[in-house]
């Protein structure tokens, strides 16, 4: 019972609770094209550089635009900011969809529709993270993220599962129509969604730089944040580039293609469940040390990768993974809307993201390149190095050793 308290305390509250509904059918939607896209580029010809490609694209404008997202979602309404990029992404990923099942798509087309994308997630991501707060009471603001972490990681799972098998059976282009349809299905809930207002300082003339620059005072002002960040920043890069690119080759070449990246994708959203839940009651005292040093986690899959070793350690080890992931957010999201001015936590997030996105389109772009070049196994090898030294620099940081966690939740 104390379980099931926990879990649905943050859901009594309404806005929160249509915020949340929106949010699991969309995340859901998202990982059919996650699995589908790299699919989607073998399909019609492209190779693992073409498929870095295509997926830097999507992150590229994404970087380029997310200071103007977190500009704009601290003056707007951020739930307005969301509905404008919901239905842009369904039209895109409708689009895409058309082009692969007409049998027309190209590589080309691919890019381009991923650099929309790209754009349309640098306003929505910013704005999430700043409604959050809007629809939940404070002493539920850990829950509620651990909550939207939960739904994300079930909608990873099954979402990982169902994409897998469908992509394996009809193709690539089915599941990113889905995808298009759940955006439509998020607006109607955003559409629906009464935040509350939050309290701004006395209003200036409007300065885009200003803006800008007051953001940055305040993210850089805090130590442990932009350490976690620059950490994040590499992993994407030396780590998460490499499995993205060429963990659907291996894959292919030592596994059972499609159905087996599914499996994967599903195994890290069952360990990310169990972090959730994990994040429901558990209140560390020290929760960036926790998810600094589960940082470290990442290494043995890729290891296991670049062995190409039965497929049911690299599931084990995936999931394992999983669970860090599942902490990581609630931790990180929680310290970040606590510490941060609920007027400035858009343009701080985007910082956030910008910082961690970085060098990732790069990562993409040179993973195959690289691999090409020295063999997908060496590249695997140097990643998984470099998943300990980040939790290694992480954790040698003062400041994020000294975050302290909250006080502990409501009694139901």
């Amino acid at each position: 019972m104390a379980l099931k308290a926990a879990t649905l305390g943050a859901l009594r509250e309404p806005e929160f609770r249509k915020l949340f509904l929106g949010q699991a059918i969309s995340v859901a939607g998202v990982m059919f094209t996650v699995v589908a896209l790299p699919f989607a580029v073998l399909s019609i010809g492209g190779s693992a550089t073409d498929i870095g490609l295509v997926e830097a694209a999507n992150l590229v404008p994404l970087t380029i635009f997310l200071l103007a997202g977190g500009v704009w979602a601290d003056r707007l309404p951020r739930q307005k900011v969301m509905l404008a990029a919901d239905f842009l992404r369904a039209v895109l990923q409708v689009t895409a969809a058309g082009l692969l099942l007409g049998g027309v798509a190209r590589v080309w087309h691919l890019v381009l529709l991923q650099v929309a994308m790209g754009v349309s997630e640098a306003f929505f991501r910013p704005a999430y993270t700043g409604l959050v707060p809007q629809t939940v009471s404070t002493e539920r603001l850990q829950q509620a993220n651990a909550l939207q972490g939960l739904v994300q990681s079930g909608a990873v799972t099954v979402g990982s599962l169902f994409a897998g098998l469908l992509v394996a059976a009809l193709g690539a282009g089915w599941a990113i129509g889905i995808d298009g349809l759940t955006y439509l299905v998020s607006a109607w809930f955003l559409w629906r969604l009464r935040p509350r207002p939050i309290t701004r300082g006395a209003p200036a003339e409007p300065s885009f730089v200003r803006d800008l620059v007051a953001g940055w005072r305040e993210f850089a002002g805090h130590t442990w944040l932009w350490v976690m960040v620059a950490g994040a920043s590499l992993f994407l890069f030396a780590i998460e580039g490499p499995i993205t690119v060429l963990g659907p080759i291996v894959s292919r070449d030592a596994y059972d293609g499609a159905r087996t990246w599914g499996f994967a994708a599903a195994a890290v959203g069952i360990g990310q469940i169990v972090g959730g839940v994990l994040s429901l009651r558990w209140r560390p005292r020290r929760p960036m040390f926790i998810i600094a040093a589960g940082m470290s986690f990442a290494a043995l899959p890729v290891a296991l990768l670049a062995m190409r070793a039965p497929v049911w350690t690299l599931l084990a080890a995936l999931t394992a993974m999983g669970v860090e992931w599942g902490l990581y957010d609630p931790f990180w999201l929680t310290c970040m809307q606590r510490e941060v001015p609920a007027e400035m936590i858009s343009r701080v997030s985007s910082y956030d993201t910008l910082g961690s996105l970085a060098f990732y389109p790069a990562g993409l772009a040179l993973a195959g390149p690289l691999a090409d070049s020295f063999g997908i196994g060496t590249v695997l090898w140097v990643s998984a190095g470099v998943a300990i030294a980040v939790s290694l620099f992480q954790v040698s940081s003062r400041d994020v050793r000294a975050v302290h966690g909250w006080p502990p939740p409501l009694s139901e």
